[in-house]
């Protein structure tokens, strides 16, 4: 490797792997977040039945 090639390796898959972790703790969160939307929303409407 060239001179600073090491450097400019190191962090592009030290940038690949934060937005591929910060990616997937975002879309758990969500589905998280959306699944109780959705139960608050069937027990709302179950309790104005």
């Amino acid at each position: 490797m060239t001179h600073g090639h090491g450097f400019w390796f190191f962090l592009m898959w030290t940038c690949v792997v934060w937005y591929s972790t910060t990616t997937i703790y975002v879309a758990i969160q969500g589905s998280i977040d959306i699944r109780e939307m959705l139960r608050r929303l069937r027990d709302k409407q179950d309790s104005e039945r």
